[in-house]
């Protein structure tokens, strides 16, 4: 029998116990034991989970991979995830057929309806981004049928800046191209923009409540137990998870993609809209088929819409932001930038508004700026983590990964790496993409991590690069900045902002 004293004892003990379990486990028995770890992520995943929380993460990483030396290809972060800092474990994490299955977040329901981001088994991924693409997400498509449509924006988004008197207020340049890319995305889905432009603000907090968000699925994302004991019930997911009912933010806009989904059904079952009808991206998301011929479901069709506009959206306007800021922060790459533009426009080479074919063969060391520009700030500096699920495991960057390990690298620390950017990696020298050998251009261009890579490798890629490619040449070419504060580079949950960068702008003559 025990005492009261003993049974009051009992329950720290016990605790006790399982601390030590963990501990020696973690140090001394688990399978990821014997790679180099700080001892508190060998510990637990809490560490990372609120250094992401806290837009740190970036930074952690990049001089966590400077306290080993060069020949360290694998960093333990969590209890259960390698992190690769170099650019040479690219290929092998995520070309790789067999290390496509997607880590156990995406299972959660915490980014909603299973959308093809959140896909988690390799097969079922390709199986729906099959069905999904398409000749549509190439160059050649954007550049004949969606091109037209992104001139008419970026022709509104210069007149609007036009409109400014030239004392007025300073304004965040980065929210108002993160507006411009909004209205891009609601155009090429829904067949016509939200309105960001027009009126000058973040249309049902589109913008600000995926960012709100993004911390806590971060966080959710690092800390295992987080994920496993309190995300995983569907009530609490019901009391934090955007609602269609709801009248701003995901909730709004997936309420958006369920009655635009209905309304286009109804009006092919009636023949309305067919020939001669500009396409959208919803027309091909309902066009879309499966390995039995048969339409994706309507809950498949509405995520899809949805996660167009939220991928695609805040991560261009952020990349955007950064090439200018950049560019702006680097006085001399900003005239070397726009004397090739007047050098151009004086040959009467470039259109009004520039055309994306027209900025990548006339305008270079633009190309390169914008190339810089995502390497050192990329806009999703995120863990996309993989599993390995071969039978003995496999061998990356020249080490052995066990079965089951989740293993990933990081777009902000392998766009640093000195191995392949050399000892300037850190630094914005756009001559990098244009100097030096063909051959280490080209394994620069193999190493873009902006995007992902592989087979998961961002759908509408192409469309923010068109982006890039059209309005960063515009604005620089119409107008002079006045840069009132420079803003810096912050992460937000895995999606980077340009924190206070402000300017004023000028209409050139």
């Amino acid at each position: 029998m025990l005492s009261p004293t003993q049974l009051l004892l009992l329950p720290p003990t016990l605790l006790l116990c399982l601390v030590i379990r963990r501990i020696l486990t973690n140090f001394f028995f688990h399978p990821l034991s014997s790679f180099p770890a700080p001892f508190y992520t060998r510990l637990t995943s809490l560490p990372l989970a609120v250094l992401s929380l806290l837009g740190r993460e970036p930074e952690f990483l990049h001089n966590l991979t400077k306290k080993y030396p060069p020949s360290t290809r694998a960093i333990l972060i969590t209890p259960t995830l390698l992190f690769f800092p170099h650019a040479s474990s690219l290929k092998p994490i995520y070309w790789s057929p067999t290390h496509n299955h997607k880590g156990s977040l995406y299972g959660t329901g915490a980014l909603g309806p299973t959308s093809l981001f959140s896909t988690i088994p390799a097969e079922d991924h390709k199986s729906l981004r099959k069905s999904l693409g398409g000749a549509h997400w190439s160059v050649s498509y954007l550049k004949t049928f969606q091109e037209p449509r992104i001139d008419n924006l970026v022709t509104f988004f210069v007149n609007q800046l036009s409109l400014l008197p030239p004392d007025h207020e300073p304004f965040q340049m980065g929210e108002k191209l993160a507006q411009f890319a909004a209205d891009v995305m609601t155009l090429l889905v829904f067949g016509k923009p939200w309105g960001f432009i027009a009126h000058d603000r973040d249309e049902r907090r589109l913008l600000s409540a995926f960012r709100e968000s993004l911390p806590m699925f971060a966080f959710a994302a690092r800390c295992n137990s987080f994920r496993e004991l309190i995300l995983s019930s569907p009530w609490i997911r019901g009391l934090i998870m955007p609602k269609v009912d709801d009248k701003t933010g995901s909730g709004y806009l997936a309420s958006q993609a369920k009655l635009a989904v209905a309304q286009r059904e109804q009006e092919r079952e009636q023949g309305i809209g067919g020939e001669g009808k500009m396409r959208d991206y919803l027309d091909y998301t309902l066009d879309a088929r499966d390995g039995n011929g048969e339409p994706l479901t309507r809950a498949q069709k509405e995520a899809h819409a949805t996660l167009l506009i939220q991928a695609g959206a805040d991560t261009t306007g952020s990349g955007l932001g950064a090439v200018l800021r950049l560019m702006l922060e680097h006085g001399e790459c900003m005239k070397k930038a726009r004397k090739e533009i007047e050098v151009a426009d004086e040959k009467g080479l470039l259109s009004t508004p520039v055309l994306y074919e027209e900025t990548k063969q006339y305008l270079p060391y633009f190309v390169a700026c914008i190339k810089e520009g995502l390497r050192v700030n990329p806009p999703a500096p995120n863990l996309f983590g993989r599993i390995i699920l071969e039978k003995g495991g496999t061998v990356i960057d020249g080490v052995h990964v066990p079965q089951g390990a989740e293993v990933c690298s990081h777009p902000y620390v392998v766009g640093c790496d000195p191995e392949l950017y050399g000892p300037d990696a850190e630094a914005f020298e756009p001559e990098r993409w244009l100097n030096g050998n063909e051959k280490r251009r080209a394994e620069m261009e193999a190493a873009n991590f902006v995007f992902s890579m592989g087979p998961r490798v961002c759908l509408g890629k192409e469309i923010a690069m068109m982006e890039m490619y059209k309005v960063l040449p515009e604005i620089v070419r119409r107008f002079d900045f006045e840069v009132v504060s420079a803003g810096k580079y912050v992460d937000r949950g895995g999606v980077a902002c340009n924190q206070d960068f402000m300017m004023r702008v000028r209409r050139r003559a």
